[in-house]
Parts: C-alpha cells; structure tokens; sequence
C-alpha cells in the first residue's frame, strides 16, 4: 500500500457498497436536498475555478445539493485562488455558489507567526485591514483557517498555532463585526499525546500538545463571533475529537457550531465504511438541532494546478463522504434531517 494513500484507505468492497447506493432505495422517501457548506476547488486561475464550478453544477444537480460552499484548503503558502478572484468567477452562477474565503491569503501570514505570542501593532493593523477587504469581497466567512492540522501523507503539511493567538482574536472580531462564519480545523489534544503511529512517517511532531483551552480562550474572546469547528463526526486520528467533548464544548459555548463530515476508518466515528451510524453522534446532534451542519470535506482539482497533488489524493475519497451524510440524513426524523441538512446552513451562513 502507498504511503501517500494509507491514512485514508477504505477497503474496495465498502467503497463500491457505498456507491452502489443501498444507503437509500428508490422505494423510500424523497431524500433531502442539502447545503454543503465545506467544499475545496483548487485551481490557480480564474479558467480552471470556471471548468470546477461547472463540475461541481454537475454534481449538484445529481446529488440533490442545493448549495456549495467553496472555500480554500488552509495553504501554508500563497497561490490559490482566494476571496473577491473565486467570488467573481462564481457569481455569474447565481446562489448555487457561497464563497469562504482566507486560507490561502490569511492562513499564510498567520502562520508565518504561529510562534509569536507578541505581534506588533502595525502587523495586527495590516492583518485586519487585509481580513476586511476580503469580508467587503462578497464572501460568507473566513477559513478554512488552521488551529491544528495533522499531516495526513508526505505531501501534507503540518499546521499548528496557538487559537488564542493575537491574529486570531482579531480575525474573530472581524467576522463578529461583519456576520460572517469563521471555518477552523482543530484537531483537538486534551493531553500530552504521542502521535499515532500511522502518522508517524509524515510531518508531525513526535508529541502533540494540549490545545483545548486556547480554543476556549478563543470562543470566549467575542460571542458573537460563529465559530464552525470542521469535521465533527469523521476526521480524528488523535481520538480526542469525541461526543463527549463535543457535547462538554456545545453546553459551555453558544456561539459554537460544528460541521459534520461523519466518514472514516478510526473509532468513534458518525458513520463507519459499513454504513452503520453511531447514535452517540446522532443523539449529540439532536440536542444541539441548531449548531450542525454539514460540510463533506470534498475536493474538485484543476489538472493544471500546480500546488494540487496532496488535494488529489484527498479527492479520491469525496463522493464516499458525501454518501457518508446521506446516510446521516436518511438516519436523522425529517424535520430534524432539513432542519441540519439546509435551514440551519442558509441561517448561520446568510444563504438567503
């Protein structure tokens, strides 16, 4: 098996049962349309963010989506397109397309001082200043911003600042003044942990750090900033990422919510590549009915970008993903299943 593939193997045969569509039958109900509120094209030019918004039409179109969300992948570095360039190309497509935007312009520079605790005054200035032309852009947030990101193959890096750090407590008032989202991976760490195993011929660090009560810090710097913590449900190699901690985070933080891409291989999951769903999350889920939505992770690449090989590796999963959260939906009592699956997507991310 390839290194570059092992993290996100799922054997053939649960692949093709997902596909094969005995998740939902056409003797059951209608399915429920849905918002997709964290989807990545990569592309590098206005042409290539074109030929991926015809795809993504496409897919729509079969796979009942009401709406995308396209956001960038946090970048280490600058290149892909990002905020008012991906809002141009895609308005011409009406409301099927909502923009994220700042992974891959604010994500670099914040970064690039993930070790300093101290930022001067005129960076910080700079800092806003270049979040609110993106927020006058036409865009519905900010992200997907890197807290803590594990590197998941050779080809993918390791992200991890401090979620208390001074750029992002002013990014959380940008996005508080505006109304806009801002979308996180965090991969969360309770205690001192080891990496896993399977993650230890990547880029992360041999020890992961404690990270929870920054972000804490974080969510209580401004309430009204909407923190959507990406993810839930799926992506946890750490297995700290938990209904436990989930439920503990959602009671304590009213501004808080989470996005659900509820497929993988590890324990605990939402949903397992059998197709069985774990009614910890399901029972998490209809608690909290208005903090969930869904966000499937998918990737759309442009054969000719040059910064795309790690997302093409990550792309080979999407469609299993996206069959993951049918199988949510079908799961969840109807009313509940529109309520997460569109009206709490348009609300939080002012689709209408």
């Amino acid at each position: 098996m390839s290194k570059l593939h092992r993290p996100f193997h799922a054997s053939v045969a649960a692949l093709l049962w997902l596909a094969s569509g005995l998740f939902f039958t056409q003797a059951q109900a209608q399915p429920i349309a849905w918002v997709d509120v964290h989807f990545h094209f990569i592309a590098e030019s206005a042409g290539g963010a074109e030929q991926l918004a015809n795809q993504g039409l496409e897919l729509m179109n079969q796979e009942r989506i009401r709406r995308l969300v396209v956001l960038p992948p946090p970048q280490s570095k600058t290149g892909a397109l990002d905020g008012s360039q991906l809002v141009e190309v895609l308005k011409k497509h009406g409301d099927r397309f909502a923009v994220v935007a700042g992974g891959a312009t604010l994500n670099p520079i914040l970064h690039n001082y993930s070790k300093q605790t101290q930022v001067p005054e005129a960076t910080l200035k700079e800092f806003r200043e270049q979040a609110l032309r993106i927020a006058d852009s036409g865009v519905v947030g900010f992200g997907e911003i890197a807290l803590h990101h594990l590197s998941l193959n050779i080809k993918h890096d390791y992200e991890s600042v401090p979620a208390d750090h001074p750029m992002l407590l002013v990014l959380a008032d940008v996005a508080a003044e505006r109304d806009l989202v801002m979308d996180l991976h965090f991969d969360p760490v309770l205690t001192l942990t080891p990496v896993p195993a399977e993650l230890k011929e990547f880029n992360n660090p041999d020890i992961f750090q404690p990270n929870i009560e920054a972000f804490e810090r974080l969510l209580q710097h401004n309430r009204k900033a909407k923190i959507v913590w990406a993810h839930a449900g799926g992506l946890d190699f750490i297995g700290q990422y938990t209904p436990m901690l989930v439920r503990d985070m959602l009671s304590r933080h009213s501004n808080l919510f989470l996005s659900i891409r509820p497929m993988a291989r590890t324990p605990g999951v939402m949903v397992t590549p059998s197709g069985e769903v774990n009614p910890e999350w399901v029972q998490i889920v209809q608690e909290y009915s208005d903090r969930f939505v869904f966000g499937s992770d998918s990737f759309l690449v442009d054969p000719s970008a040059k910064s795309g090989s790690a997302a093409r590796l990550f792309a080979e999963r999407s469609k299993a993903q996206r069959m993951g959260i049918r199988r949510v939906l079908m799961a969840l009592p109807r009313e509940l299943a529109r309520k997460v699956g569109f009206e709490n997507a348009e609300r939080l991310y002012r689709l209408k």
